[in-house]
């Protein structure tokens, strides 16, 4: 096929994937599916479906750095523990609560959740806010932003050692000869100056967010975790996972052919696309030890930022849609107003 058509194609097939699910419910609804549907598409348009990428599609769930413990594994057994002892998480947040008022609580859950999960990983501390958060009394629309803010913190604190999440583990894989001999703390050093203004500002909002909402004593949130429930969450996210590995390599001869090589500024527009697809999957095509330090801050920055915008983004946001019942439409409708002033502000920043 040739490269023009391919490349029309696949930018049509990211507009489907943009569109769809905030046009028709039934798409919106079944949205692991859709983008398996799409990932095959793309992956058969692109030429870059063979059995190297289904066994690559197949095991990304399951592994972290080649070691057994996905977010599969993570999201079941911790669904598992939580629907047998949801109670007793709910007594020590009642507990909690009568020292630190509800919206200071969820100010500091943001706060420490943004920092250390780049110690714990963005799975383990996103999987922990979605479930604990179940039993903290808010009105649903507070809690729903509370819960996108924890998105936005946990994905952007998790950057700062390669064990929080995979992007920072592929940066220092890449960056580890010369010119830069990133080793563990390079991430931090290199992101910590806008990543932590950042995670403040958003523990502010959540603060003042959760402060003007009404109590609820009620979890309106959803429902009480069974055994079924917590298995059926744990297949959607592998679907879920397993597609977006496919789209991420479907992309990479657009990212091959005609990014690599672009500036600091148009760079930093084009990490908007991590709102989409799989931002360690970018990492893993764009980053090279050719591109200056503005080059690489300038596309991580714009990832994390963006990576937020929509739940395909980033592995906290569809760890906690999938535990909340929150709609493709719904985290658009109040992430992209959260996230935008800060994708504006830091390309001014970095770029002039």
């Amino acid at each position: 096929m040739d490269e023009t058509i391919i490349l029309y194609s696949l930018i049509f097939i990211l507009l489907i994937i943009l569109i769809l699910p905030v046009i028709w419910k039934r798409v919106e609804e079944n949205l692991e599916i859709f983008f398996l549907i799409m990932g095959i598409i793309a992956s058969i348009v692109s030429g870059s479906l063979g059995i190297k990428l289904i066994q690559q599609a197949l095991l990304a769930p399951l592994l972290i750095r080649n070691i057994p413990i996905g977010i599969f594994q993570v999201v079941l057994i911790s669904g598992l523990i939580f629907s047998k002892y949801i109670k007793n998480v709910e007594n020590i947040i009642k507990r909690f609560e009568k020292r630190v008022s509800i919206p200071l609580m969820s100010s500091l859950i943001i706060f420490i959740s943004g920092l250390f999960s780049s110690l714990i990983s963005a799975i383990v501390a996103s999987v922990i806010i979605a479930e604990v958060s179940r039993v903290i009394p808010m009105e649903r629309k507070s809690k729903v932003i509370f819960l996108i803010i924890s998105a936005y913190s946990i994905g952007m604190g998790a950057s700062f050692t390669p064990v929080g999440e995979p992007l920072s583990t592929i940066l220092v894989e890449k960056l580890s000869g010369e010119p830069y001999h990133a080793g563990f703390f390079f991430p931090f050093n290199l992101l910590y100056d806008y990543i932590i203004p950042i995670i403040i500002t958003l523990s502010f909002i959540s603060f003042f967010v959760v402060k003007r909402g009404r109590r609820d004593e009620r979890d309106d949130m959803g429902y009480k975790l069974t055994y079924m429930d917590a298995i059926m969450k744990a297949l959607r996210i592998y679907i879920f996972i397993f597609s977006l590995t496919l789209l991420g390599s479907s992309f990479e001869i657009i990212v091959n052919k005609y990014i690599i090589h672009l500036s600091s500024p148009l760079m930093y527009l084009f990490g908007a696309t991590s709102a989409f697809l799989d931002n360690a999957t970018l990492t893993a095509a764009v980053i090279s030890p050719y591109m200056s330090i503005l080059q690489i801050k300038s596309f991580l920055i714009s990832l994390l930022i963006s990576g937020g915008f929509l739940i395909p983004g980033n592995i906290p946001n569809i760890v906690i849609a999938y535990s909340h019942k929150i709609s493709f439409r719904e985290w658009a409708r109040i992430a992209i107003p959260i996230g935008l002033p800060f994708f504006i502000l830091f390309f001014i920043l970095i770029n002039f």
